[in-house]
Order: structure tokens, then sequence, then C-alpha cells
């Protein structure tokens, strides 16, 4: 799971970043499918993870990865993400890390805002901060294997189209 494009010691994440980035994309529920299978066929792609957390409306979350890039991707009715909180509509950016709280020991020393204490959850943990106005990245810890590399053919995705 470890990322060869690792950032070098000069970044937030140094010494502690697992895998990322990963682009947010959300999508109404049933929506998510067509997207899944599709950067499954043409971006050579694989799931990760694929999960869902009741406490935000029994959200669904699928972790996408590929050689042209990562996704996280989040299916959720778009009344209901309105109930979210904003920081988690806006979530712009994922990173796994191997410690919210080490990332957060350093955004604290550089001043940089934490919207979101460590929150345990299904996966592991997640957390938030402010890179800038608007712009809001997520941090989680993924310590649930049991989430993630699921059976492809379980997931009810469409035909492949290749």
């Amino acid at each position: 799971m470890n990322d060869p494009t690792a950032p070098s010691s000069n970044t937030i994440f140094a010494d502690h970043l697992i895998s990322g980035p990963y682009e947010r994309v959300f999508f109404e529920p049933g929506q998510e499918q067509q997207y899944i299978r599709n950067y499954l066929d043409f971006f050579d792609g694989t799931v990760e993870y694929d999960f869902r957390i009741e406490e935000y409306y029994n959200l669904r979350v699928v972790g996408l990865q590929s050689p042209l890039g990562h996704v996280s991707l989040v299916a959720i009715a778009a009344d209901d993400r309105k109930k979210l909180p904003a920081f988690i509509q806006e979530t712009k950016i994922l990173f796994v890390v191997d410690s919210i709280d080490a990332v957060y020991r350093k955004l604290e020393a550089a001043g940089l805002p934490i919207l979101q204490p460590r929150t345990e959850n299904i996966m592991g943990a997640q957390g938030r901060l402010e890179l800038a106005p608007g712009y809001i990245v997520e941090l989680a810890e993924a310590t649930n294997e049991d989430l993630f590399f699921p059976d492809v053919d379980s997931l009810g995705l469409p035909p492949s189209q290749r």
C-alpha cells in the first residue's frame, strides 16, 4: 500500500504518508456504478476499498487506484450531503497517513487550521484540515484491512464496455 512517489521530508506528511493524493468526487447513489466501471476499464484501475459510514446517512466510500491517479468516491443523496458538516461536503482531496495525530502536531506548529479532530470510523480514523480558504484536505488512517480490495464481481457494476 506504500506509494512509490512518497513526498520529500519537506512536506507536512514527511514520514507519515501511506498513499495519496486521492481526488474526492461525489455521486448520487447508483450513479457511481458507471464511474467505477469506466475507471476500472479505461484507467487500468482497481478498487482499493468499499464501505459505508452509517452515521453519515449510510454514505458509500469507494477508493479507486490507477496509474493515472487515485480517487476517493462518495455516493450520497444530494439532500443528505447538505446535512453533512461543511468540512465534509467541501473535501477536495484525501491522503492516507499512518498517524493523523503526528501530522496534526506539524499542522499546529505551522498554524494551519484543523477542522475535524481525529475521529474513529469504520476505516480506522479520519480528520480534516484547511490548506487554504475553502480547500479541505481529509486525512485517513486505514487500519481495517477487511475493507480492502473487495471482489469486484460482488459490486454489481454494469457490464464492461471493453
